[in-house]
């Protein structure tokens, strides 16, 4: 089944953040769970959010772990707290596209998108340490509120995609 719209190119400043940074094996489940917590974390300091809890997806490593950071986009960049941690999502030009399913079907639509990318000949921002792919900005923002909606049917999620800065070239 496809959960992707057609994917576009869409341009993205840099965005301050906090977040908590995390180890998952396929699902994204545990993400609501520290989403939660880092709103809790702004809230306490009188902060608000400037926009939706995202996962930024770093790496696979070979035991099939993802390193991922949870976050919430912030108006200002703010001092790191035991596990919080604070940065910048990049600016640029991203991939953009929409998943709209089931929470469990996001890796279905991310690997499309990847596909996209191939197919019109752009490439992914992203590098090498020893065998690690590094994504420089690999994105899931969460449209649909994972601790609002309790189900696993249609949730939506932004993917975005750092695109290599000559990629227009």
């Amino acid at each position: 089944m496809h959960y992707i719209n057609e994917p576009t190119i869409e341009a993205r400043g840099e965005q301050p953040y906090v977040g908590i940074t995390a180890r998952i094996s396929g699902h994204i489940g545990e993400a609501p769970e520290l989403a939660a917590e880092v709103l809790s974390w702004l809230s306490a300091r009188n902060e608000s959010p400037v926009g939706l809890p995202f996962i930024r997806f770093w790496c696979l490593d070979d035991n099939g772990q993802r390193l991922i950071e949870v976050g919430v986009p912030t108006k200002k960049l703010m001092a790191e707290d035991h596990r919080i941690i604070s940065g910048y999502l990049p600016g640029g030009d991203f991939a953009h596209a929409i998943h709209n399913g089931p929470p469990e079907q996001y890796w279905s639509s991310a690997d499309a998108l990847v596909g996209w990318l191939e197919r019109d000949g752009l490439s992914a921002a992203l590098r090498y340490e020893a065998e690690t792919k590094i994504w420089d900005g690999h994105m899931a923002f969460f449209i649909t509120d994972p601790l609002e909606k309790k189900t696993q049917d249609a949730w939506v999620i932004e993917l975005f995609i750092l695109l290599l800065a000559d990629h227009a070239a």
